[in-house]
């Protein structure tokens, strides 16, 4: 089996999108998330990974929340995934967020995109909860920005492809 260190070595060659997870309660609750992935057209399903050691994984497992947002951020909003990942304690983003319209969680204004979810399911996988949700709302918010990335142990963006037209 794989060490732990050659894993993580391993997967940080993976570029990711930054998502935070919000969640409605009070107070409402963020955590930054890389493990999001689309899962069902029809139902509309998606799903996160949270850690057994986070606040957010116990406040869903626990019942405090029965549904979250997914924040897909923007190139210019990594200080809100640095804030919601621990890295600093600068601001409070959640002060300027608006609710989604299904579960009252925060979202971001500068935010790419979001999706808000009714929790669906979730089951254990090691040291994480599978959590998917049902996508109840969804929308674009800054069609036009780039998103933010992480790989290698590093923030950045993928530039928008060149057109031919």
């Amino acid at each position: 089996m794989v060490d732990a260190e050659q894993f993580r070595s391993v997967l940080g060659q993976f570029a990711t999108g930054v998502t935070v997870v919000t969640l409605p309660g009070d107070p409402p609750h963020g955590i930054t998330v890389s493990a999001f992935a689309s899962l069902s057209i029809d139902p509309p399903l998606v799903l996160i990974s949270l850690d057994h050691d986070t606040d957010a994984h116990r406040r869903l497992a626990d019942g405090d929340d029965d549904g979250f947002a997914v924040n897909i951020l923007a190139r210019d909003q990594r200080e809100v995934g640095e804030f919601f990942a621990g890295m600093t304690d600068d601001g409070d983003p959640l002060a300027e967020a608006t609710d989604a319209p299904a579960t009252g969680a925060p979202v971001f204004g500068d935010d790419l995109a979001y999706v808000d979810c009714s929790l669906y399911d979730s089951f254990e996988a090691g040291d994480h909860t599978v959590y998917v949700g049902r996508v109840e709302a969804a929308d674009v918010l800054n069609p036009e920005a780039e998103p933010l990335t992480y790989h290698r142990g590093e923030w950045g963006t993928i530039p928008a492809a060149a057109s031919d037209a």
